[in-house]
C-alpha cells in the first residue's frame, strides 16, 4: 500500500471516529428520541462506532472490489466508472435527504452535534466513492502466457 492510500485510510478512520463521537452526543431531546425510536445502535460510543465502522467498511469494500475488478480486467473500466458513479449519486441523495430530515421536524431538535454526525456519515461515503472513482486504474493488467 502506498503512502497516499495509507494517508487516505487514516483520514477516513479519523472521520469515522469523529462521526461516532458526534452521533453519541445528542441533547436531552435527542436521547429521548433514541430511546423512543429504539435506535439502540447509537446509544453508546462503542455501538455508534461499530455502526459507523460497518457502514464505512462496507463502502470501502465495495469501492475496493470495483477497483480490483477493473485492475484485473474482470470489469471494464467504463462499467467500473458507472458502478462508482451510481454509488456516488446514491451517497449524494442520502446526504441531501439526511440534511433535509435533520433541518426540520422532530430531528431538528436533537442537538447540533448529533445533526452534524448524521450528515457526516453520507459525506464520508461520498468521499470514499469519489476517491475510488478518481483512482480507478487506467491500465489493465492482462496476463498472457507465452508459448514455451
Amino acid at each position: 500500500m502506498n503512502r497516499s492510500r495509507l494517508t487516505f485510510y487514516l483520514f477516513i478512520l479519523a472521520m469515522t471516529l469523529l462521526d461516532a463521537v458526534l452521533l453519541r452526543s445528542p441533547n436531552l431531546l435527542g436521547k429521548i428520541g433514541l430511546w423512543i425510536y429504539k435506535y439502540h445502535y447509537l446509544r453508546t460510543f462503542p455501538k455508534a462506532l461499530l455502526t459507523v465502522s460497518l457502514v464505512v467498511g462496507v463502502a470501502i469494500g465495495l469501492a475496493e472490489l470495483v477497483r480490483f475488478g477493473v485492475r484485473r480486467a474482470i470489469l471494464k473500466r467504463g462499467l467500473g466508472k458507472i458502478i462508482l458513479i451510481s454509488l456516488l449519486m446514491l451517497s449524494v441523495v442520502l446526504l441531501v435527504k439526511t440534511g433535509l430530515d435533520f433541518s426540520s421536524g422532530t430531528y431538528s431538535q436533537t442537538g447540533i452535534r448529533f445533526r452534524i454526525g448524521a450528515c457526516l456519515l453520507p459525506a464520508i461515503l461520498l468521499i470514499v466513492f469519489g476517491a475510488a472513482w478518481f483512482s480507478l486504474p487506467r491500465d489493465v493488467q492482462v496476463q498472457t502466457k507465452l508459448p514455451d
